[in-house]
């Protein structure tokens, strides 16, 4: 069995008492309360973890984590901020020998354990956080654990615990400016001889889709998504004041391409306000990023479309979210693309199949 679930054993009746000292003000809400009893219990006993430890040999690593999830389960045994604080403390120790061990080398070899280890610690992080009112940083740990770690399986304890804290201070979020949309007419169209404009459709059934399809020829749909929520609720200033302190990955740079090409990580208000709000220097864009597994209740605001049932393969749902004057360079994708435009205007340039040879190969 694992070492973790033999020392630790049952805390189910110590997490609801102590959920209501760590949320003093969110004790009405049963979202927060469900998603830290059973997040608590689920590291708490999950054997997996200690078989992942025994299998890697780490038990410097297991003792600090062992320590983490006990104090942290005993919370209202012993409120005081100095025990708090002993706990953030060796959960930073835990996160940096992580982190360490995860940037060596190439991502795609780190062992996944090392990143859902990542990710628990900083689900702990944020009850503890929490503890004393940091919000803010709670929910930057939750963001982290979300951007660098990994699910032990399909659990959502890190997604509804951020979720649950951001609701708890989007009353404090204000946006200060209003957008201005782009309008088509304002985008002005490079010289392109021959060029034709894509066909559209209204409404097509799912018959008629799956025959625009045979072609293998762009097509545009009409008024498919017009029932989605996010068509009247997502602006700049909606994001901004519901959830404008989440974290998310942003890319700084025209093009994916360029030499001045970076990343880093940004909230969300902040990416906004100074991005999309205001006329910088830089260009950035949040772009092809996993946004709804990242911010669930963002999920509520779209519904899946049927059309999506006719694909063999698994559908991946991304967002891309930029100002004006952000450029996604020619290129080729190996899959079937449902692109729905949500807020502001986007211009797709398409060169047919057979054209391919007269265009130039750029290796990135």
């Amino acid at each position: 069995s694992s070492g973790i679930n033999a020392e630790y054993g049952d805390l189910s009746r110590a997490h609801h008492t102590c959920y209501y000292w760590i949320f003093p003000e969110m004790n009405d809400n049963s979202l927060c309360r469900e998603t830290y009893d059973a997040g608590l219990s689920f590291y708490s006993t999950c054997e997996a973890i200690g078989e992942e430890f025994s299998r890697l040999y780490c038990n410097k690593e297991r003792e600090i984590y062992g320590r983490i999830l006990s104090k942290t389960s005993h919370l209202i045994l012993d409120p005081d901020p100095k025990v708090i604080n002993q706990i953030l403390h060796e959960c930073d120790i835990l996160l940096d020998l992580i982190w360490e061990t995860i940037n060596v080398g190439h991502w795609r070899d780190v062992d996944v354990f090392w990143r859902q280890l990542y990710r628990s610690i900083c689900f702990l992080k944020s009850v503890n956080l929490s503890c004393t009112d940091r919000f803010s940083d709670a929910i930057l740990s939750c963001d982290m654990g979300l951007i660098m770690g990994a699910p032990f399986g399909d659990e959502l304890f890190v997604q509804e615990l951020a979720d649950c804290l951001c609701q708890h201070v989007s009353f404090n979020l204000t946006c200060g400016k209003e957008h201005a949309l782009v309008k088509k007419s304002e985008v002005p169209l490079p010289f392109l001889p021959n060029r034709k404009e894509i066909p559209q459709v209204n409404t097509p059934s799912l018959e008629q889709f799956i025959d625009l399809l045979k072609p293998s020829t762009p097509f545009i749909m009409k008024n498919v998504i017009n029932h989605w929520p996010a068509m009247k609720k997502w602006s700049p200033s909606y994001l901004i004041q519901n959830y404008g302190e989440r974290t998310v990955p942003i890319e700084i740079g025209s093009s994916y391409t360029s030499d001045l090409w970076s990343q880093k990580l940004l909230k969300l208000k902040d990416f906004i306000e100074t991005y999309i709000l205001s006329h910088s220097d830089e260009v950035a864009y949040l772009a092809q990023y996993e946004l709804f597994n990242h911010i669930t209740k963002l999920r509520e605001d779209i519904t899946p479309l049927d059309y999506c049932a006719v694909s063999e393969c698994d559908v991946v749902t991304n967002c891309w979210f930029g100002p004006e004057g952000t450029v996604s360079p020619l290129h080729h994708d190996h899959y079937q693309n449902l692109f729905c435009q949500v807020y502001g205007y986007k211009r797709f340039i398409m060169f047919d199949r057979h054209e391919t040879c007269t265009l130039i190969s750029t290796t990135c």
